[in-house]
């Protein structure tokens, strides 16, 4: 016996709203840490939900083994599954980032929403649901684009300093923390060409007003897919264009970006 009543409640319809509008617009319109995150915090809310009201009597495995396999979907483990997939022309993708595990919380958020019983935002309806199930399967399919990745693998020693205490430039920043290796990521973005190049940086404290930025390694580039889940379509003129850049030229534009974000010249 389904629990078809569940799928007409408003968080649980919002949280696939937020996913669906973050990954087909938020994401490239306002790249940045807020939308990298909001897609998995929804993703969880929605995805046991929407499974546990298919088949309630398997709720609770449903949420766990969601759990497992998303700290494996985050992790290098799961690396030979996109290179099978990738292999056959699949575009699926994902970031490594050990930050994300953060939205592991929305779990048991999840669970003890699916248990309560709440008002429904619409009323049952035979035509609503399956457009609500068709919505939520695309929902859950076509979270990512598929990208072209590719190592660059440069050292760098390039300084920039910022007139900005330590906290308040790392908030500017919108890096992305490591928190088990303790790294900091750093992405040179190219939002209308939907690429960026993803380096490793230090961010240190000079004094009360001043940081100091080194960019400490220069790891590769990723181009979004143009084309669907099915059919990938690369830039291949954005491709070659980032190919071509030399170290010193993506000294400049890292250079540029930190100016534009401290609002400085």
């Amino acid at each position: 016996m389904t629990k078809e009543k569940h799928l007409y409640r408003i968080l649980f319809l919002g949280s696939v709203f937020i996913l669906i509008l973050n990954d087909l617009y938020l994401k490239y319109e306002f790249h940045n840490f807020l939308t990298g995150k909001l897609s998995d915090f929804a993703g969880l809310f929605a995805f046991p939900y929407f499974f546990s009201c298919l088949f309630p009597k398997r709720a609770k495995p449903i949420y766990i083994v969601t759990g497992v396999l998303f700290v494996i979907w985050k992790s290098e483990f799961s690396q030979p599954f996109f290179n099978l997939a990738h292999s056959y022309g699949i575009g699926i993708n994902r970031t490594v980032d050990y930050s994300d595990l953060a939205s592991l919380v929305m779990l048991p958020l999840s669970f003890n929403y699916w248990k309560t019983e709440v008002k429904q935002i619409l009323k049952p309806h035979r035509v609503l649901k399956p457009i609500i199930i068709m919505v939520c399967c695309v929902a859950f399919v076509a979270t990512s684009y598929p990208k072209h990745y590719e190592e660059l693998a440069m050292n760098s020693e390039f300084i920039k300093i910022v007139s900005s205490d330590y906290q308040s430039a790392k908030r500017k920043l919108h890096i992305y923390n490591d928190a088990i290796y303790n790294r900091i990521y750093y992405r040179i973005e190219f939002p209308e060409k939907m690429a960026h190049i993803s380096t490793l940086i230090q961010v240190d404290s000079i004094d009360e007003r001043n940081t100091r930025i080194v960019l400490d390694s220069i790891l590769g580039f990723s181009v979004a897919s143009k084309g669907s889940l099915f059919r990938v379509r690369y830039d291949e003129e954005t491709i070659e264009f980032i190919r071509s850049l030399s170290k010193e030229d993506i000294e400049k534009l890292f250079s540029k970006q930190i100016q534009e974000e401290f609002g400085t010249e």
